[in-house]
């Protein structure tokens, strides 16, 4: 078959193969004192024009370079900065090295129409800037007769893409600067040092560049300024996929559009010094990962978001947000973590922690602790929560953790933890809970009988009772307010403990509710007893009955402070020294628990009879102190207990209701004791 050069060109422009801008290479436009010579390989190597000021201008229609690469010979123009300008509607592509020859020069490539990058590098330049800006100068006099010449770059259209191939270099530091900017493959700024990187400027901007600077020079910063209209820009400005990804000393990413964010699948990795993110939009990342070995830091009013994301500094990460959330995938949770430093979360909303891990500090394998705080303040609610898959832990290693926020403080099924001291202070109220499926009317016994038919003098009668406290969804995952060796406080609204533990091994425990405390065990669980008589009687009785949490244990003193009322309801309240609670009223209350006895053995069971008893028994509601127990108000003991090693006194009258006890439950009598309804 034979193919006409038109056909083969629609195959080619089709297959994406042929591109008249990328076939034109590297050509002048003519403007500039600039040339290009083309070896036979496609190799090509620019005669530069003369510098002025320190800065060689070179203007182009067309700059693309193929995998042969291309020279900019800087021998005998000795410019500190190469400017390469493309004045057509081309875009640029940069397949191959772009080597400075001669001196090391700085070296700028403006396209408006945009520039990819996709297998590029550079060789012998010390600072470098991809732009789609459009170029300007600002000539300043430094002496008579000497006169530097900075580069302005207006940029306020186009998108640096860099495709698979990725853009890889030896620079002092590497510059991304455009409206839009796509990272489908890996850019690596080899030159490690904290100072210079990577850094991507991505919205309307104007930047001005001091040329004055030695292309060696990795003390100073280049850019001079940046500023911007404050455009409101689309959703994204800069888009990383799963195949992208940053990595430099120094990695910075700054955009200058309202309410355009950033958007990571792949990783962000600063060799040898921080990781920075200002935005005015959401910060996501998922997946992939944000490393440091020193600081991150990001800041937005948007929200930051990780999704099945690992986030790691070797020092500290600070977040400013409007909402910080973290979340769990399919990968697994997403990891937060300061290894020396300490976790700092601000956020003008909501602050949520779901199925992952924010730590700071680390555990070694000899026991020492390195690291330090955990700080969380919300002008909103923050929520721990776990998922079937992971848990949702706040965790300092070698701190404290400080949770401050102005709504709600929950705790659902996870752990807040801490080796010093622990903190939490809410305007709403602080939870600490586990789930719980409702059982069958709110755990309340519901008894039955029934009457069949009679043979002879026999009547076939059967009763019973069923009791269904319903179902702790995940029994692992109980929830954990915990210090090993410093104080727990907790302060709030309402202060709530359903189900879960708050614990201090050698510190004191202080809780303050303005409204009611509440320490509950979570029950779940069935109990069923069943008695039937036909010419024999069978009885049968079972209990799955089972208390979670409602757990409050301090290595130290333990004081609870509470507006209107203070309840322990099946839970229990321990201290090794003393308990003080203040409260207009307190309640110690237990909660009917259930156990079985079934007997199929003996004279009776000879003849065809089994005989089964449930025993309905008080559990929790205890306040226990190896020291004294203070109370500041009544007391009111309905099936639980206060005691104290050295005594129980009161400031009001102390109340018993009933004693704990354990009774055989008879079909027909009243059922249970205290019934544990709406926790």
């Amino acid at each position: 078959m034979c193919i006409k050069p038109l056909q083969l060109y629609l195959l080619l422009a089709t297959a994406g193969l042929y591109n008249p801008a990328n076939a034109a290479g590297i050509v002048t436009d003519g403007r500039t004192a600039t040339s290009v010579a083309t070896a036979s390989n496609g190799h090509q190597t620019v005669s530069l024009s003369p510098a002025v000021g320190g800065v060689s201008h070179n203007t182009y229609s067309s700059f693309n370079v193929s995998a042969a690469g291309a020279d900019l010979n800087n021998t005998g123009i000795n410019a500190n900065t190469i400017v390469n300008q493309v004045t057509s509607t081309n875009p640029s592509l940069i397949q191959g090295a772009i080597s400075v020859l001669g001196p090391r020069a700085n070296v700028i490539l403006a396209n408006p129409n945009g520039v990819t990058v996709d297998g590029g590098s550079f060789v012998n330049a010390g600072h470098v800037v991809l732009s789609t800006g459009q170029v300007s100068f600002s000539d300043q006099t430094l002496a008579p007769g000497i006169m530097q010449r900075n580069v302005v770059l207006t940029t306020n259209g186009g998108t640096i893409t860099i495709g698979p191939g990725g853009l890889s270099s030896t620079l002092v530091n590497l510059d991304l600067v455009a409206k839009h900017l796509t990272v489908s493959g890996p850019v690596t700024n080899d030159y490690t040092s904290s100072t210079g990187g990577v850094r991507a400027t991505i919205g309307d901007s104007t930047t001005t560049w001091d040329t004055g600077f030695s292309p060696s020079d990795n003390g100073h910063d280049w850019l001079v300024s940046s500023t911007s209209p404050g455009t409101t820009g689309n959703a994204l400005a800069i888009d990383i996929t799963a195949a992208g990804g940053l990595t430099g000393g120094h990695v910075q990413l700054v955009v200058t559009d309202q309410g355009a964010g950033v958007r990571s699948l792949g990783n962000l990795y600063a060799s040898a010094g921080d990781v920075v993110v200002k935005t005015n939009g959401d910060v996501t990342a998922a997946d992939g990962s944000i490393k440091a070995e020193h600081d991150i830091a990001i800041t937005t009013p948007g929200t930051v978001s990780l999704q099945g994301a690992q986030m790691s500094a070797a020092h500290d990460v600070t977040v400013n947000a409007g909402t910080i959330a973290l979340s769990d995938d399919a990968t697994g949770p997403s990891t937060l973590s300061a290894l020396a430093g300490s976790v700092n979360l601000t956020s003008s909303g909501d602050i949520t922690n779901t199925g992952s891990l924010i730590q700071a500090g680390l555990i070694a394998t000899d026991g020492t602790t390195t690291g330090g705080n955990v700080t969380f303040t919300a002008n909103g609610s923050i929520t721990n929560r776990s998922t079937p898959a992971n848990l949702g832990i706040i965790f300092a290693a070698n701190g404290t953790t400080s949770l401050n926020a102005q709504g709600d403080i929950t705790n659902d099924n996870a752990r807040i933890l801490s080796n010093q001291g622990l903190t939490l202070t809410a305007q709403g109220d602080v939870q600490n809970i586990i789930d719980h499926t409702d059982g069958v009317n709110g755990g309340a016994p519901v008894a039955w009988s029934n009457t069949g038919g009679s043979f002879l003098f026999f009547t076939h009668t059967s009763s019973g009772f069923d009791v269904d406290y319903g179902t702790v969804s995940e029994p692992s995952q109980l929830a954990y307010i915990a210090s090993t060796a410093g104080p727990v406080t907790i302060s709030g609204n309402n202060v709530t403990n359903s189900g879960g533990i708050i614990q201090s091994n050698d510190g004191a425990i202080s809780v303050t509710a303005k409204d009611t405390f509440s320490n509950a065990a979570v029950f779940s669980g069935q109990a069923s007893y069943s008695h039937g008589c036909w010419i024999f009687c069978h009885g049968s009785a079972s209990s799955s009955v089972t208390p979670y949490g409602g757990t409050i244990q301090s290595g130290a003193d333990l004081s609870i402070t509470a507006g209107n009322v203070a309840r322990n309801l099946g839970g229990n309240v321990f201290a090794q020294g003393d308990i003080d609670v203040t409260a207009p009223v307190t309640y110690a209350q237990g909660v009917t628990g259930y156990s079985a006895i079934n007997q199929d053995r003996g004279f009776k069971a000879f003849f065809g009879s089994t005989w089964a008893q449930i025993i309905a028994s008080d559990v929790g509601g205890g306040f226990s102190a190896d020291g004294a127990v203070h109370l500041t108000g009544d007391a009111i003991i309905d099936g639980g207990s206060i005691s104290g090693a050295k005594g129980v006194s009161a400031t009001g009258t102390i109340t018993t209701v009933r004693a704990p006890s354990s009774t055989p439950v008879q079909i027909g009598q009243h059922l249970g004791l205290t019934t544990w309804i709406g926790y």
